[in-house]
């Protein structure tokens, strides 16, 4: 993981339990100022599915909790729908310890959700594995579109890394609801470019 200047993370937060909820940590860590930025969403499948979503911010800082070991990394987060400098209310907050390499840890967090504070305490934090392309052979076309997400999900499958699952299931069937929403503003794409291609 980069020490320093600008990089991207993604992390799966669960507890061990059957049910439990499921965060996913979208960051993006500035090392020079030692902030976080990012997207945090928590689901959970209850019923009706819990489904949560919150821009965040904070702050990180190096540890040493033990002379004899390895720096450690306390992460400090906030949320809310809107940004910091908004007026509405946080809605989300997480206290976390990450190793050094920014790769695992533990946190406990909370968000409030339906009138009420929900509280996620000694979570597993693990790192979401990067999404590679696959490699194509020659340049013989792709016989029909491949989404996004396809490849994130064959790799989980793969993982057994039950939260992952989870948590790109959601991802994939938020993808697959707003596909008459992209279709419909496709549509309105063409048209678009229609009409300014007959001016020319």
């Amino acid at each position: 993981m980069s020490a320093t200047g600008l990089f991207h993370t993604r992390y799966i937060v669960s507890a061990p339990v059957l049910g439990a909820p499921v965060l996913t940590l979208d960051l993006l860590v500035n090392t020079p100022q030692k902030k976080v930025s990012g997207h945090a969403s928590i689901f959970q499948s209850v019923s009706p599915p819990l489904q949560f979503q919150a821009n965040v911010w904070g702050h990180y800082s190096q540890a040493k909790l033990d002379p004899s070991a390895e720096h450690h990394i306390v992460l400090s987060l906030d949320g809310s729908p809107s940004s910091p400098n908004s007026q509405i209310a946080e809605t989300f907050h997480l206290q976390g310890i990450l190793d050094q390499n920014w790769k695992d840890g533990h946190a406990s967090y909370r968000f409030f959700y339906q009138n009420a504070w929900h509280t996620v305490a000694h979570a597993i934090v693990t790192e979401a594995p990067a999404v590679h392309p696959e490699p194509r052979s020659g340049s013989k076309p792709y016989p029909h579109p491949i989404p996004l997400y396809a490849a994130a999900l064959q790799q989980s499958r793969s993982s057994d890394n039950l939260a992952q699952m989870k948590s790109l299931a959601i991802q994939a069937e938020e993808q697959l609801k707003q596909h008459d929403n992209i279709e419909a503003a496709l549509k309105q794409l063409h048209a678009e470019i229609a009409r300014l291609e007959g001016r020319h």
